[in-house]
């Protein structure tokens, strides 16, 4: 079994050495062999899949604790791991876009109702309150603004 430096190591996964020096650092990726007098890294042919893994998962944007976790799990339970860990991230991210499509609404001053085709809606508003038959003074509120209709 020929082992390979951490150079080749690193163009065969496509992983920079500063990378894999981090994974073994982390016990994610550990070389096969460390020189004791020159601290060479030296890895087996048989890493490479885990390396690729582990790039694939750095790609998706998953941490790597949970990466390490993914790693120790058998194919089936790594499976459901990589799939609730991309339904968070999609969930997070479309409830980012929906908040950055609030905000440019919000900054250019643009109901998000409306389009710039639709005809502005004119709204007229009237309040009255009345102390009803159980309370002994009146303590209704009510605003009516351009963009807000409240009663408290």
């Amino acid at each position: 079994m020929e082992l390979l430096t951490i150079g080749a190591f690193a163009k065969a996964t496509r992983l920079s050495p500063k990378a894999l020096r981090l994974y073994d650092e982390l016990g994610l990726l550990p070389p096969a062999r460390v020189d004791p007098i020159t601290g060479y890294r030296r890895y087996a042919p048989e890493q490479v899949q885990r390396a690729r893994l582990v790039a694939w998962l750095r790609r998706l944007g998953m941490p790597l604790a949970r990466i390490r976790h993914v790693c120790s799990l058998d194919a089936g339970a790594a499976a459901g791991e990589v799939r609730a860990f991309w339904a968070r991230a999609e969930a997070e991210t479309a409830a980012r876009r929906d908040l950055a499509a609030f905000l440019v609404d919000h900054l250019t001053r643009k109901d998000p109702a409306m389009s710039a085709t639709t005809p502005a809606l004119g709204m007229r508003y009237a309040a009255a309150s009345d102390t009803g038959l159980v309370r002994e003074s009146n303590q209704d509120t009510a605003y009516a603004g351009s963009r807000l209709l409240a009663v408290a």
